[in-house]
């Protein structure tokens, strides 16, 4: 690689024709076409063939030829655990070509067509990026090649539904949807929250079972994760109810907070009805800096006390007696000012099934009673609205937007579409890596990607809508370039270390006096304990801080991991918040738009240095080639899955004869539209 100063970025005519290339509106490759964009003829198809025969004994001889290992040889049977089937693979084929059929029949209907089949090695790597969140290596692009399998994509789809980084990514869909943050106001470190987050995904529970958790979950925080989604917004009930009920049902429901709804069929007596289940409910989140300034000694400093107590001052509890009352400002003759709210449920025409009545004779059962409400099989609106998202996350368009709001569900564009999602999400019991199986057997989502249409024209998914990657995509493919498959692995899970700090049978004391030698001692004695257990010496006690407790360290430079395990979110000179990571601060706040700032970043930005640098993983195994071609189509594989065109094969000749490096070429591949899209 030419190490010499880049005064290229500045103007070289060369690069900038290859960039050019890449970005220019026709950059998506039909397979029809030949290398040079004409039609390929069947003799140049044959010669073709025998050409990419031959790069891949090639290939394959020269990675037997290095030394093994792990990071750039990856096990396929690495992370998959054995799975069972909530339905079967013929099943699968059914739903999807019913898929397929309500579709097409709306695209009719339209006067529309499908489009074309996608490309294999196209549809590979949006397969990669859709399901594990990355681009897929060259090595296993080569992997998947070989196979001779003809069932070898769905074979794929079902290796990485069941990986390490199905799971990753899914864990950053959820994260943005219930804006998941390393620490919650008043609450402090949402460790226990995350990893209970990333248990379920890991165990594939069904979604109306973890929503049913989140919303009944009780105790310290520090041993009941689930207790994460209602501490978000404790303090908040009405604005809790309102995130609730738009995330998981598509209710769009916010202006009942103040007055009765302008368009939806909602009133503010509705609202607060509905948030009476969570009326009995109380909220401790205690700031654990006063209690620790005051049972402080020379044994255990207050910064170490601090880290020990906040898991214990954070609870979700039951309060008798407790109950909401109607504002002071109600202003409908329905009720009264300041009067007791009686719980009772809402219903639409689309929800006969589900019961109005609640149980109010055990007000300890009312978000019991709510959830099970809520995530019921008989009431559509649930089903309706995971199905939506996760038809988005594939599509990059829901069948009805905006995901938040399904109160007039004819607006869909294609309503039969909706309602048959629905029906599948409850025939899989809301199994969601079931559920994305049957949405990856279609044959739409197999076609080739579609622009984005005009503002208020209805997509009809004649196939998959063209998007940028996710903030999180493209950094989970840029650490897959600097460092390989290893960090895949690699999951961080703090929530066990603060469940070790709650303290057993710990009541939290009411009043400042409270916090008397009695209690010092029960903190200190448990304190005294997990600190054997973690083997900490009286030297590193004695020296307090809030590390004591805690393994959590300030990250400082780049870490190559994937973005799930990294701070959430990330700081916001991080290249994830760059590209688009929300700040956690509002549901599905995440954006793909990308701008000038996150091309310069890009282009001149830590990542970029990585990746093209000496150090990185993608960089090494390119300079094993010998021969400049076969360094060029390795980039080209790793980058685009894809080999190089004629023309471009001739742009990177001139790369080379110009004295620039491989470390060129792969700069420019980073920053090509080709790379940043999901075609």
């Amino acid at each position: 690689m030419n190490t010499e100063p880049r005064k290229w970025r500045q103007a070289a005519p060369v690069l900038l024709t290859v960039v050019c290339l890449f970005c220019a509106p026709g950059f998506l490759r039909p397979s029809a076409l030949g290398e040079d964009g004409k039609k390929t003829t069947r003799l140049e198809k044959k010669a073709q063939s025998r050409q990419q025969r031959a790069e891949k004994r090639s290939m394959k001889k020269a990675e037997a030829d290095k030394p093994a290992d792990a990071a750039t040889q990856p096990d396929p049977k690495s992370g998959i655990e054995p799975v069972e089937r909530k339905i079967t693979s013929e099943q699968v084929s059914i739903a999807a070509k019913k898929i397929d059929a309500l579709v097409v029949a709306n695209l009719k209907k339209h006067n529309q067509t499908p489009a074309p089949p996608a490309d294999e090695l196209v549809l590979l790597r949006r397969v990669y990026l859709d399901v594990i969140g990355r681009i897929p290596t060259a090595i296993e692009m080569e992997r998947f090649l070989s196979l001779r399998n003809p069932d070898r994509l769905n074979n794929l789809i079902d290796e990485l539904l069941d990986s390490q980084g199905h799971r990753s990514h899914l864990f950053n869909y959820f994260a943005d949807m219930l804006r998941i943050s390393d620490e919650f106001y008043r609450v402090g470190t949402t460790h226990s929250y995350q990893s209970w987050l990333k248990q379920q995904i890991r165990e594939n529970r069904p979604w109306d079972a973890m929503v049913t958790e989140m919303m009944t979950a009780e105790g310290s925080f520090g041993n009941h994760g689930a207790a994460g989604y209602l501490l978000r917004d404790a303090g908040m009930p009405l604005d809790s109810l309102s995130n609730t009920l738009t995330t998981f049902m598509g209710a769009n429901i916010a202006c009942a907070q103040c007055h009765d709804h302008p368009f939806a069929d909602w009133s503010q007596d509705d609202f607060y009805k509905m948030a009476a289940f969570f009326g009995t409910t109380r909220f401790e989140r205690d700031d654990s800096r006063k209690p620790a300034r005051s049972i402080a000694t020379n044994e255990f400093k207050k910064s170490t006390l601090v880290t020990l107590l906040q898991p214990n001052l954070s609870r979700v509890v039951f309060e008798k007696g407790r109950s909401l009352k109607y504002p002071e400002d109600y202003q409908y003759d329905d009720d009264l000012p300041g009067k007791k709210v009686i719980a009772k449920f809402i219903t639409w025409e689309d929800t006969p099934t589900v019961p109005v009545a609640a149980k109010t004779s055990s007000p300890r059962t009312l978000r019991t009673q709510f959830a099970n409400w809520m995530a019921s099989k008989g009431n559509p609106r649930f089903a309706s609205a995971i199905a939506n998202r996760m038809w988005k996350r594939f599509f990059g368009a829901a069948v009805q937007e905006p995901i938040t709001d399904l109160d007039q569900k004819e607006l869909a564009t294609n309503p039969e579409l909706l309602a048959f999602l629905s029906t599948v999400m409850c025939a899989v019991d809301f199994d969601l890596r079931e559920f994305q199986r049957v949405l990856l057997r279609t044959n739409i989502y197999r076609r080739q990607a579609c622009p984005t249409p005009d503002e208020g024209v209805p997509f009809r998914f004649a196939g998959p809508m063209l998007r940028r990657m996710t903030a999180e995509q493209a950094w989970d493919s840029i650490v897959v370039l600097n460092s390989g498959t290893e960090p895949e692995e690699y999951v961080r899970d703090l929530g066990p270390e603060i469940a070790e700090l709650v303290i057993p049978a710990f009541v939290i004391p009411e009043t400042k006096e409270g916090w008397d030698a009695e209690k010092r001692e029960q903190v200190f004695a448990h304190a005294r304990n997990v600190l054997t257990q973690r083997g900490v010496t009286e030297e590193q006690m004695g020296a307090g801080g809030r590390g004591v407790f805690s393994s959590k360290s300030k990250r400082r430079g780049v870490n190559w991991i994937r973005a799930s395990e990294l701070t959430q979110p990330a700081r916001p000179d991080h290249l994830l918040r760059i590209a688009g990571q929300s700040d956690r601060n509002v549901p599905d706040d995440s954006a793909t738009e990308g701008g000038i700032t996150e091309s310069l970043a890009m282009m001149n930005g830590e990542a970029a240095d990585a990746v093209t640098g000496n150090q990185s993983l993608v960089m090494q195994q390119a300079a094993l080639r010998s021969q400049h071609a076969d360094k060029v189509d390795f980039l080209y594989r790793s980058f685009l899955t894809r080999s190089p065109s004629r023309a471009e094969k001739q742009i990177c000749a001139k790369v080379f004869d110009m004295r620039m490096g491989i470390g060129d070429i792969a700069w420019a591949l980073l920053n090509s539209r080709e790379f940043m899209f999901i075609q």
